[in-house]
C-alpha cells in the first residue's frame, strides 16, 4: 500500500511542476482557446500523461516489486499503451487542426478494433439475471461501443474549469479501490498514478483555469477509464459486465447518455456540440463556473461510493445504485429544463393512452359515413352529439347564420348526446377549433370544439376531425335543409 501512496504523491507533485511547463508549450505553438482574453493553453493533457508515467517509471526503478510487477505486465499492457500513445497523438492534432467529428471517431473506432484483436476485449456481461458470454460479433461491438463512448464522455464533459478532470479523478479512485480489492495491482498502480497526476493539474485547471486538459487530456483520461476497466473486468464477478466502472463514470455516462437523447429526439445531428450540457444547465441556472463544478464533484463523489456496493454484489446494493440512477435522471431532467425529456414524457404518457385515442377515431369514421345518410338537420345534429358525447372537448356548438334578411344566426349546443338551443355564453379561457361548411346553399354553418385552460393533453387528432369529418359534414349540410328559423 505505501507504493500506491509513494506513486500517487509522485505523480501529484510531477503534475504540478508539469502543467506550468506544458501551460508555456502550448503558447509557444499556439494551441489556445481563443475564446478568453487573454486566451488560455490547451495543453494540459500532456502534463497529465507525463506525470502518470514518470511516477510509474520512478517507482519501477526504485522498487523491486513495482519493477516485477510492471515488468512481467509489459506483454498485456503493451497494446494499452500504444494505443495511449495513438490517442494522445491523436488529441494534439485535433488541439493543434481541429479536426472533425468523422476523422476523430475513425481513429478511435481503429484503436478499439485493435485492442480487440490484441486481446484487450469485453468477452462477457454480467446482469442481473446472469452472467451473459458474448461472442466475437457482440464482444467486438460492446468493446468498440465502450472505449469509443467513454473515451468521448470525458471529451464531452469538458466544458467548463476542472469538470472533467475532478469526475476523472473520483473515477480513478474508484476504480482503485476496487482493484485493489479484487487483485489487481497493476491497474490499481495505474489508476493511482493517474489520479494523482490529473489532482495535480487541477491546481492549475480550477476556476479561473490557466490551462485547460485540451482534446489531448480529456481523449486519454477517458481511454484510460476505459481500457483500465476492461482489464480491471477479468476478475471478480461483480465486474465481468463492467458495472463498477459503469456507475463510477455515472457522471459523464449521465451526460453523454442525455446529450445523445435530446439530440436524437428533436432530430439533431448526434455528433454536433452544443452548449446544453449539464454543466451548461447548471450555468443557466445562475451557479458560477466554480459553484457548478463543487455540484457535479458531489455528484461524482456520490456516483463512485455507490459504485463500492457492487464490490459484492446482491439485489440490495443494485437496488441501491439503480435507484440513484433513476433519481439523478429525475434530477437532471425536472431541474436542468431538458425540455427534450419532458416532451418525451409527454409522448409516453399519450401512447399510454392512444387506445382511447383510436377508439375515438374509429368513430369519427364511422360518423363521417352515417353522415352519409342524414336526411334532415335534426338527424345531422344528432350524429354530432353522439360522436362528442365522450369527447375530450368541454363544449361542442353548431352555428348556422341563414343568408337572408332578418334571420339572426342560430346555435345548438351538443351535450350529453342530445341537442340544445340554449347555448350560455363563452368563457374567456376557451380555445377550440372552428370548422366552417356551407348549408343548403342558403347560410354558412360552423362547427366549435371548445376546450378549458388547465386541461390534460389533448389526444383527439384535430386532423381527423378536418380532413374526415368536415368534407362529410359538409356534404350533409349542403344536401339537407337549414333548421327552421
Amino acid at each position: 500500500m505505501r507504493s500506491y501512496l509513494l506513486t500517487f504523491v509522485v505523480a501529484l507533485l510531477a503534475a504540478l511542476l508539469l502543467t506550468p511547463a506544458a501551460a508555456r508549450l502550448g503558447k509557444a505553438i499556439g494551441v489556445l482557446d481563443r475564446t478568453r482574453e487573454p486566451p488560455i493553453p490547451r495543453s494540459g493533457g500532456l502534463a497529465i500523461a507525463l506525470a502518470a508515467a514518470s511516477a510509474v517509471l520512478l517507482l519501477t526503478l526504485v522498487l523491486q516489486p513495482s519493477r516485477a510487477l510492471v515488468l512481467s505486465s509489459l506483454g498485456r499492457m503493451g497494446p494499452i499503451l500504444a494505443g495511449a500513445v495513438a490517442v494522445l497523438a491523436l488529441g494534439v492534432v485535433d488541439d493543434l487542426r481541429g479536426l472533425g467529428a468523422v476523422p476523430k471517431f475513425t481513429a478511435e473506432i481503429a484503436v478499439a478494433v485493435v485492442l480487440f484483436l490484441a486481446g484487450v476485449k469485453v468477452e462477457t456481461l454480467w446482469l442481473p439475471f446472469g452472467i451473459v458470454e458474448l461472442g466475437p460479433v457482440l464482444g467486438l461491438a460492446t468493446t468498440v461501443l465502450w472505449i469509443v463512448g467513454i473515451t468521448n464522455a470525458f471529451n464531452l464533459l469538458d466544458g467548463i474549469d476542472g469538470v472533467a478532470a475532478g469526475a476523472a479523478v473520483f473515477a480513478l479512485l474508484a476504480m482503485f479501490v476496487t482493484s485493489v480489492s479484487l487483485g489487481q495491482p497493476l491497474v490499481a498502480l495505474l489508476t493511482v498514478a493517474l489520479a494523482g497526476a490529473a489532482l495535480g493539474f487541477l491546481r492549475y485547471n480550477f476556476a479561473p483555469a490557466r490551462i485547460y486538459l485540451g482534446d489531448t487530456g480529456s481523449l486519454f483520461l477517458g481511454y484510460m477509464l476505459a481500457t483500465l476497466a476492461i482489464v480491471g473486468a477479468t476478475k471478480g464477478p461483480a465486474l465481468v459486465a463492467l458495472a463498477i466502472p459503469i456507475v463510477a463514470f455515472g457522471l459523464p455516462v449521465l451526460d453523454t447518455g442525455v446529450a445523445v437523447v435530446r439530440r436524437a429526439a428533436r432530430g439533431a445531428p448526434i455528433f454536433r456540440g452544443d452548449q446544453e450540457h449539464i454543466h451548461h444547465r447548471l450555468l443557466d441556472l445562475g451557479l458560477t463556473p466554480g459553484q457548478a463544478a463543487a455540484t457535479l464533484y458531489a455528484v461524482s463523489a456520490a456516483f463512485a461510493l455507490a459504485s463500492m456496493l457492487l464490490l459484492n454484489p446482491n439485489v440490495r446494493g443494485m437496488a441501491v445504485v439503480l435507484t440513484m440512477l433513476g433519481i439523478a435522471i429525475w434530477l437532471a431532467a425536472r431541474y436542468l429544463r431538458l425540455h427534450e425529456f419532458s416532451e418525451l414524457g409527454r409522448l409516453a404518457r399519450r401512447g399510454m393512452s392512444q387506445g382511447r385515442a383510436i377508439g375515438f377515431n374509429v368513430d369519427v369514421r364511422k360518423t363521417a359515413t352515417e353522415l352519409g345518410a342524414v336526411r334532415t338537420w335534426d338527424e345531422l345534429l344528432s350524429s354530432l352529439a353522439r360522436l362528442f358525447d365522450a369527447g375530450e372537448f368541454d363544449a361542442v356548438r353548431v352555428v348556422f347564420d341563414p343568408r337572408r334578411e332578418g334571420s339572426g344566426p342560430r346555435a345548438f349546443r351538443l351535450e350529453g348526446g342530445e341537442v340544445r338551443d340554449d347555448v350560455p355564453l363563452a368563457h374567456v379561457d376557451e380555445w377550440g377549433v372552428r370548422l366552417p361548411f356551407e348549408v343548403a346553399g342558403e347560410g354558412v354553418g360552423e362547427l366549435h370544439l371548445l376546450r378549458r385552460y388547465g386541461r390534460r393533453a389533448l389526444l383527439t387528432d384535430v386532423n381527423l376531425l378536418v380532413e374526415v369529418l368536415r368534407p362529410a359534414l359538409a356534404a350533409a349540410a349542403g344536401r339537407v335543409a337549414p333548421p327552421a328559423g
